[in-house]
């Protein structure tokens, strides 16, 4: 397919990642929102600042910094939609609860909370929170930029050499189209605006150091993802970037 224009494309990841209404005509296919997957980073990126941002100014408003990390990150998943949240969560129930490959996809399909799911949830938000209060609230929106915008790398990266999980016929239509368009580009693309935060803002070493920690989450998620269901679904897809992220904050918070 014709990759869709840069401003198409920054509007689609903006309707796909956040509840922000954006209204596109033609309305979007799944091919499109795939292709866009290199804007990603960027829009990840804006919202990591807004977080950021929010706890700094709870900060300074002189709320403890733990209550205005966890108002903050409350904040965000209002406004994504807690899409990779969710993700995560039915990776962890799926993975951990299922003991053959359709069990698992089962199970991930549910939309129920199970023990797995809930308790990677509760230390997903445990530790960011954490995280997030132990930064000096002027470096949070810097540190979360950071971390939000390269962690959303992982979306198109992770599905390079991994075929959809589930085929059309087993309901797998959506994740079968963003199947169709091919990742390697994508994620090319997608490298420059994960990469420039942490150039712009750190240097280069940290720099390196972020490239190489996302090298390691997804050559990890793309073994665990190939041995657990033999592909990839939607949320693995925003279970990897929650993972990422994680790696990416503790990472930046030994510099």
């Amino acid at each position: 397919m014709t990759v869709p224009s840069l401003p198409r494309r920054l509007a689609l990841a903006v309707l796909f990642l956040t509840r922000i209404p954006v209204r596109l005509d033609p309305p979007p296919t799944a091919a499109e929102i795939a292709a866009a997957g290199d804007c990603f980073p960027v829009i990840g990126a804006a919202i990591g600042a807004v977080t950021g941002g929010l706890f700094w100014g709870l900060s300074a408003a002189g709320l403890p910094a733990l209550a205005a990390a966890g108002l903050a990150l409350a904040a965000q998943m209002a406004l994504t939609g807690a899409l990779h949240e969710d993700g995560l969560a039915d990776m962890a129930d799926g993975f951990g609860g299922g003991l053959t490959r359709d069990r698992k996809l089962e199970i991930m399909r549910d939309s129920r909370l199970g023990t797995y799911g809930g308790a990677a949830l509760v230390l997903s938000l445990l530790i960011r929170a954490g995280l997030l209060a132990a930064t000096p609230p002027a470096a949070a929106p810097a540190l979360l930029a950071i971390a939000q915008g390269a962690s959303r790398w992982l979306p198109s990266a992770l599905r390079i050499g991994l075929p959809p999980a589930r085929r059309a016929e087993e309901g797998g239509g959506l994740t079968a189209a963003v199947a169709a368009t091919d990742a390697l580009p994508v994620s090319l693309r997608a490298a420059v605006p994960s990469l420039l935060p942490p150039l712009l803002l750190e240097g280069i070493t940290a720099t390196l150091a972020v490239a190489l920690a996302l090298g390691l989450v997804w050559w990890a998620m793309h073994r665990l993802c190939r041995r657990q269901i033999q592909g990839f679904t939607g949320d693995t897809l925003g279970g990897s970037q929650q993972i990422a992220e994680i790696t990416l904050l503790c990472l930046l918070s030994l510099q």
